[in-house]
Parts: C-alpha cells; structure tokens; sequence
C-alpha cells in the first residue's frame, strides 16, 4: 500500500531542493492516484508557477481551490498568478478576501502591497506593509519591502532605514546590503561597509547572499577608488551568479538571427495602419543601462506623460502569440500582418494591460530595454508609437552591466565574453532595424545629453511631438516612480563622473576590450 503522507514529504524536500521537474512529474501520477489530497495541487501548481508555465500554474491552484474554496494557500498562489499573468482585479479580489477571513495573514498584505507598487501607487503599497508590520514586526520580508518602496519614490534615507532594520532581523538578508549600496557613498571606516566585510568573511552564506554581498562590497571599494579590491569582488560575484544560472549565448545568436531572417522577409508596406490610438506609446528602449531611466525621466518630467516604467507586456505578448519553442514564428508575424483581427487582439492585450495605470494623460511611456528586440512588432501594432532608441559609449555601457547585479534577468551580463557577444547581437539588430525603418528611431546619446542637455532634450520633446516645458530640463525634481537600480543616478542633476568610467577597470577587462 502506498503511503501518501511519506509521499508528499518526498515532494516537500525536491520543492525546497529546486527540482521543479520531479516535482511535477512525481505530483502528476500522485493525483491521478490521490485526487482529493489538496496538499498536490498546491505543490503540483507552485512547481509550474517556478519553471514560468503560469496558464498551468492558474489551472492547478483553481481545481484545489474547488476542492476547499477557503483555502488562505491556495487563494495566495492563485492571486500571484494572476497577479503576474496581469489579472490584477481577480488577484487583488483574492487578497482582500484572505484579508478579510484572516486578518493576521501577512503574506496577504505583502503581495497586495507588490501589485500597487508594480502598478505604481506606492502609497498604497506602503500602507498595506505597513498594516502587516503591525501584524509582525520581526518579519524582514516586510521591512525590505517598504524598503524598496521608499528607495522607488526617492526617499533615501528612509529606504536606507527600513533595510537597516531588515539587517537588525537577519543579518543574512543581503538583498537589503545592496539596497543600502546603491544609496551610500562609501568612505574608509564605513560602518555598514565593515559590517559587510564581516559578513562575508565569518557567515555561513548561500550562493545568492555572497552575490549581493559582493556586488555591494564592490560598489563601495569603487567608491573608495580601490580599483584592484573592487574588480576581485566583483569578477568573483559574476562568476558565482554565471554557475547559478542556465544561459546558452548561443541560443542567442541563434534567435538574433532568426528574428532579422523573419523581418527581413516580410512586406511592411502591410503593416498594420492604427489611424486613432488609444494611447500615445513612447517605447525608451536600447541596452540596459543606456541611458533609459534618464530619457524617462526627462520625458515623464512633461505634464502630459505618465511613466509607466519597464512594462513586460511586450515581451509577454511575443512569448503567448509569436514564439514556438523559442523559435519566433514566420507564420505567426504574417498572419500578424495579414490577419487585422489578429494584430486587434494583440493590440488590445497591451492596451488592457496599460489601462492598469488609471492615467488620464495623453501619452505613456515603456521603457523596457530590452524591446529594442521587438520594434519590428511594435512597428505592426503601433505604428504611430514613438521609439526612442538609448545609446551611450559602448565600453562605459558594458562595464555598467558587469558591474550591477540584476536580479531575475540580464543573464548575458555576468561574462566577459558572452557580455560583448550580446553587445554585438544588439547593434547588429540596431542596425537591421535602422536600415528597415529609417526616419521614425530617435537616437537618444547618453554623452550628447550629458555634454549638451538643453538641445538634445528640445530634440526629444520635439520627436515625440511634446511641446517644451522647462521642467523636462530639471528633470531631477521629478518625483515619479522609479523601479530600477538607476533610481538615484535618475534624480541628480547632470553629472559628467560616468562618462568613461569604464577606464579605471580597463587593465581588467581584456575580454570585453578585446571584443567592444
């Protein structure tokens, strides 16, 4: 006779392993046999919601929550997915309910908070974790994430606070050593640099602790001009997070490729002609750390924008619609451009998803780096849209990306050589686009602004069809919300330290030297 219960302890230690695929293969043949026992649907679904298959994830948390409609775990994965798949009024639907039957469920309050941050209504965020530190004071999930509130709406010193007090909780939490990081400028006999030292020479740290550590050790070394220490922090931060995660450059070059083959193949004389759109996209796009976040900032800076931020609908839209095993589709981008009611559909998607936003402004902006890949696209859907395309010095821009850990994404980041590979995937890619639709890419140089700001900001505003306002000039007294590691640079007036910052370190960068 099998014994479930020895069973589901199996598949508790391979979840907490990682092992997503056992997970689902072993939770799969255990419901078949076992249909009634909650415990599956909840591990079976987290599983999927891990490996990204979110539509699965959705459909397994629905069936358990059928089997116990008050389930609080269910209800709370279930609101994530849809949360993260865009339905935010079912997920926020969720939230409330687990707060209403059971008020002292923090988790509830955390992941209400995160949907109005992502949807930019910090306040609010800041409220609901607040309540729930009401509830637990000793929670450092929670400080962290008033902490990163604050950081996002440029309130420094209380960002800095509220990771101080996630470090008081768990020393280990290092994820809030990086926050602090970013917001400090570092000088010898630095406390919190002493306690990092410390850390990272006597604490028993995983992988992704030593990561953040060392990145944040290494911005103070940088900080302190101790070239050499700073380099050693953060070659070895990079080597530890490039063993952490699965990245093939070579599937890369291998879509690059195929993207410009399927483009260059189609007749854009067909593409779809949007005579009244619903909302004025300006997409800021180009190589992270470009110059992104200040183009948005000076543009948002207009009383007529909205900053929306990075937005993944995009590149969502290409996954659900365009991509078949990784694979963009030539079939799929035809009946794009031959099908309205096709291009109408993928169109609306986008626009429900920036209706979340709630603004009654003209124009919205996308700032997502990395849809430079998808112009094509966006040429399809929005050809009134503008794009303003980012560029800066091309070592400055890649030493930027070697140096900054980002979490979740930018895989191509932490290698030298896969780094300058990727670099030149993109400009190979710039090109394609340039050449296929000259005229409407406004090139935005991240040193032309810099050395020139008054011209190259009236060039802007003029391409997107904005009419001057001195505030896009004083761009640093913009108090919209920024969700990215630049949120600091982003609020200073302009400052000429980051142009060839890269020359400090170059003694160090052979392989990107050798390849940029």
């Amino acid at each position: 006779m099998i014994n479930i219960e020895d069973d589901i302890k199996i598949l508790l230690n391979l979840f907490n392993a990682h092992k997503y695929e056992e997970v689902i293969i072993k939770s799969k043949k255990l419901i078949r046999k076992f249909p009634e026992y909650l415990i599956l649907y909840n591990l079976l679904g987290s599983a999927y919601q891990n490996i990204g298959n979110l539509s699965l994830a959705k459909e397994l948390f629905t069936r358990g929550l059928k089997l116990e409609p008050n389930n609080i775990a269910i209800m709370n994965n279930l609101g994530n997915v849809h949360k993260n798949i865009g339905e935010l009024d079912s997920a926020e639907n969720l939230f409330r309910k687990i707060i209403k039957n059971k008020p002292d469920y923090i988790n509830a309050y955390i992941n209400l908070g995160n949907l109005k941050r992502d949807i930019n209504d910090f306040d609010s965020a800041i409220t609901l974790y607040s309540e729930a530190l009401k509830i637990n004071k000793k929670n450092p999930i929670i400080t962290y994430s008033i902490a990163l509130a604050y950081q996002g709406l440029g309130s420094f010193d209380l960002a800095i606070e509220y990771a101080k007090k996630t470090l008081i909780l768990d020393p280990k939490f290092t994820q809030a050593d990086l926050l602090i990081s970013q917001s400090v400028k570092y000088k010898d006999g630095n406390k919190h640099l002493n306690e990092m030292n410390f850390k990272i020479d006597n604490l028993e740290l995983n992988s992704d602790q030593k990561v953040n550590l060392l990145f944040a050790i290494a911005k103070a070394n940088e900080d302190m001009n101790q070239i050499e220490k700073a380099f050693k922090n953060l070659n070895y931060g990079n080597q530890i997070r490039r063993r952490l995660i699965k990245f093939d450059i070579n599937e890369e070059i291998k879509f690059f490729n195929q993207l410009k083959k399927v483009f260059a193949s189609t007749n854009k004389e067909k593409f779809s002609k949007e005579l009244i759109p619903q909302k004025n996209i300006i997409f800021i796009l180009g190589m992270p750390r470009s110059g992104t976040s200040l183009v948005e900032q000076i543009v948002t800076s207009h009383s007529n924008v909205f900053g929306g931020g990075e937005l993944p609908q995009l590149s969502k839209i290409v996954k659900d619609n365009l991509i078949n095993i990784n694979v963009i589709s030539e079939q799929n981008i035809k009946s794009l451009i031959d099908d309205e009611s096709f291009a109408a559909k993928l169109r609306k998607d986008y626009y429900n998803y920036l209706g979340r936003f709630n603004s009654d402004k003209d124009f919205i902006t996308d700032k997502a780096p990395l849809n430079f890949r998808w112009i094509g696209l966006i040429k399809i859907l929005f050809p009134s849209a503008k794009i303003i395309h980012c560029t800066r010095n091309p070592k400055d821009n890649c030493f930027s990306l070697y140096k900054n850990f980002f979490e979740g994404g930018l895989n191509f980041s932490y290698d030298q050589k896969e780094l300058a590979t990727y670099y030149g995937l993109y400009l190979d890619l710039m090109s394609f686009w340039l050449e296929l639709f000259p005229d409407s890419i406004h090139e935005a140089n991240y040193e032309k602004i810099i050395n020139n700001p008054l011209e190259e900001i009236r060039e802007i505003l003029k391409f997107c069809k904005l009419p001057w306002e001195d505030a896009c000039l004083n761009f640093h007294k913009n108090k919209n919300p920024i969700k990215t590691m630049s949120t600091a640079q982003a609020r200073q007036p302009i400052y000429k330290s980051s142009i060839n910052s890269y020359e400090k370190f170059s003694s160090f960068l052979e392989d990107l030297n050798k390849n940029i």
